[in-house]
């Protein structure tokens, strides 16, 4: 990091959102303990009736506990003489406790051989409840007692959460084929969420499809010795999607209180809300969402064409997979008029389609008695669409909050025509230079013809200059435009395995083409505008446009609002192509084991993420700490992915 200390003061670092402190002995001194239970359950009973009739009842049970125990001593950056909050504690606990119940009939049996029929009926319950619960206490006068002194702390605000889901499901499933030549699959869902309301409580997904294996066709007999399978698939469904809130479909009310979980005084009470006698003890409750009884299940319908191949005695085998999906009734939060007193509400909204093509190549390149060669590659293109949103609306723009010190912008859109993940902002052209400029005397006045940002009023040499897109001479929001696509335009993988004389050795490589990512870490740290955060910079930003380098690119040391905007600057090219996995191992032969009562050993060594080649900047351009359909693609402090490397053994008896 490259250090700034241009004009810092005081009142400048006086928060826990400093970042200038010391990172290394903040993290030596965090106590940071953090445990997870996990326990699971599954069992089942399998019952014949008749032959071909079989029930079976399933069930499972799943509790997951989470345990957190904060403490932040005066040596650490959340817990310094210079934070908010000073030495503090914080307990949290959560837990999720699951459970399933599956109960399917199915039946199976042919004609002569030549006609197979296999049938399923199903019914299912599923149930899921979490708890939470969070404790703080700050300005803790004996950090020497460590958590056991968080009593002694100021209590700060409590919080806690309860919810619970359920699902209950019917489901269907009819399978025919004749002589192994033609497929013939019709399924049924119904799924009813406890998510959603009324007639809306239940969402109905059919499906089904048609194959033809058309190499046991009469007329492939003359290349049955080098085609060993030939189909061809088609098929057709509809999917549903009931992931929101438990009590989206609810209009939701809240206590107002303040941190330390008494009644709001007047000063604190939000715009809008009238307290009861103009008694800030007396505000009540006031509504935080705005209730949706039509909220439905998004559905899916999905078209697939396909044909599997394989040559040579399986030794070649080619899969390609031509699909689309739309999708309808989209679970969005989409922005409502300010007259209705809410900003958002969860809402069914647009349609999106993708498209795309699939295609697997397996091959064994070399298959001898003692050495063995297999090959496996996979590619997929897919293209996104959206086709429609809210009522009349052309485009959806979204904020994607990374900061809490940074204004939230709308720096993704999704528009009709267009892909989802599009990013949105300004074009960004460099810095502005002297010949920008009328001198006089020590003072730089823009000439007429250039553009200026809207928000300042005297634009100098060095701070951020970006395209005019309506030519109106000032730049504002109305020059924000595309200016990157978070979704790649391929993506595959490709695996070598080999083997010879008990060793094996495997290697995957990953890669991903086209995406870009919004590298918000340099809208950060390569670029000046908050002096609590200006000590600390990347070592780039030494290269930054000064007097003595008026060419340079890099805005200048500036708290300029133009400064602080989403655009091309901060877009680079995310594609990559990595060294996933890596495993070698050595299997010991059957004959040095023959006494040991082992029947099997092998000894190998794996190791993940070795190596990447990529042109982004960033730790690893395998990033989305925003990950939703419309943001995707945002760094923000994303922790990389490890480097990991393991030893282990296989036995079996």
């Amino acid at each position: 990091l490259h250090s700034l200390v241009e004009n810092a003061t005081d009142e400048d670092v006086n928060g826990t959102n400093d970042y200038r402190f010391n990172p290394i002995m903040s993290l030596n001194n965090e106590y940071n303990k953090r445990t997870n239970t996990y326990m699971q359950f599954n069992g089942y009973l399998e019952y014949e009736f008749l032959k071909g009739l079989r029930l079976k009842v399933s069930g499972g049970y799943t509790d997951t506990r989470y345990n957190t125990d904060v403490f932040n001593n005066s040596k650490t950056r959340y817990g310094s003489k210079i934070s908010t909050e000073k030495v503090n504690a914080q307990v949290t606990r959560a837990k999720r406790a699951t459970w399933l119940n599956e109960n399917t009939l199915t039946w199976q049996t042919d004609i002569k051989r030549r006609h197979f029929f296999n049938s399923l009926l199903g019914f299912s319950l599923q149930n899921s409840d979490y708890e939470y619960y969070q404790f703080k206490t700050i300005n803790i006068p004996n950090e020497s007692l460590g958590m056991a002194g968080m009593d002694q702390g100021t209590p700060t605000k409590t919080l806690s959460a309860k919810s619970s889901w359920s699902m209950m499901s019917f489901f269907g499933r009819f399978n025919y084929n004749y002589k192994q030549k033609y497929y013939v699959t019709a399924t049924m869902r119904a799924d009813g969420s406890s998510k959603f309301r009324g007639k809306n409580r239940f969402g109905y997904f059919p499906s089904g499809s048609v194959a033809w294996n058309f190499t046991e066709e009469d007329f492939m007999k003359p290349v049955r010795s080098w085609i060993n399978t030939g189909k061809l698939r088609l098929s057709w469904g509809l999917t549903g999607n009931n992931r929101v809130g438990e009590y989206d479909t609810y209009g939701l009310y809240e206590l107002l209180k303040d941190s330390r979980g008494n009644l709001t005084s007047l000063g604190s009470i939000p715009s809008g809300v009238y307290p009861y006698n103009n008694d800030g003890t007396n505000v009540g409750m006031v509504p935080t969402s705005i209730p949706n009884k039509d909220l439905k299940w998004e559905t899916t319908e999905q078209w697939d064409l396909g044909f599997d191949l394989a040559f040579l005695k399986d030794r070649i085998g080619l899969t390609v997979d031509l699909y689309r999906k739309t999708t309808r009734d989209l679970l969005l939060e989409s922005s409502l008029p300010m007259s209705s007193g809410f900003i958002s509400a969860m809402k069914n909204i647009g349609k999106v389609r993708n498209s795309g093509l699939e295609i697997t190549l397996n091959t064994t390149n070399i298959k001898t008695k003692k050495f063995e060669w297999t090959t496996n590659f996979n590619i997929a293109f897919n293209r996104n669409k959206v086709l429609a949103l809210a009522e009349d609306q052309t485009a959806l723009l979204t904020a994607a909050q990374f900061d809490q010190n940074f204004n939230a912008q709308s720096s993704y859109i999704a528009k009709i025509g267009q892909s989802m993940g599009v990013l949105f902002g300004y074009i960004y052209e460099g810095t502005y230079k002297y010949d920008d400029f009328n001198k006089s005397g020590n003072s730089y006045t823009l000439k007429a013809n250039v553009p200026h940002f809207s928000a300042e009023s005297n634009t100098q040499p060095g701070m951020p200059k970006y395209k005019d897109i309506n030519g109106d001479g000032v730049i504002n929001d109305n020059d924000r435009t595309i200016i990157g696509n978070g979704l790649p335009k391929h993506t595959g993988g490709f695996t070598n395995n080999f083997a010879y004389s008990g060793f094996d050795l495997s290697l995957f490589f990953q890669w991903s083409y086209g995406n870009d990512v919004l590298n918000a870490n340099r809208l950060m740290f390569e670029s000046s505008w908050n002096k609590a955060r200006d000590l600390n910079q990347y070592a780039s930003y030494a290269n930054r446009w000064t007097d003595d380098n008026p060419t340079s690119d890099i805005p200048r040391a500036t708290s300029s609002s133009s400064n602080r905007v989403f655009s091309s600057r901060i877009v680079e090219d995310g594609s990559f192509l990595r060294l996933k996995t890596l495993t070698f191992g050595y299997t010991l032969p059957r004959l040095l084991l023959r006494h040991t009562g082992i029947e099997n050993l092998r000894v190998y060594f794996a190791a993940q993420n070795l190596w990447t080649l990529t042109d982004y900047s960033g730790y690893d351009p395998e990033v989305s700490v925003r990950d939703s359909a419309l943001t995707p693609g945002l760094d923000f402090s994303a922790y990389p992915r490890a480097r990991s490397f393991s030893f282990g053994v296989n036995l079996g008896f």
